[in-house]
């Protein structure tokens, strides 16, 4: 039981998909600043640093 007590957090982790490339497949781009002219703020990148911007259109 001790030995899955310490796989778990472990392997819960794993599978989760990181926020910049969450971004990259929705054809956002990420951005430590302003979103570019005709983007909008859609999510983050870089586990929160950043903004995910993605087109409007």
């Amino acid at each position: 039981i001790l030995v899955l007590l310490v796989l778990l957090p472990a392997v819960s982790q794993a599978a989760t998909v990181p926020d910049t490339v969450t971004c990259r497949k929705t054809k956002g781009e990420c951005s430590f600043l302003l979103c570019p002219l005709f983007k909008i703020a859609t999510g983050t990148c870089y586990n929160g640093l950043a903004k995910c911007c993605r087109p409007l259109w």
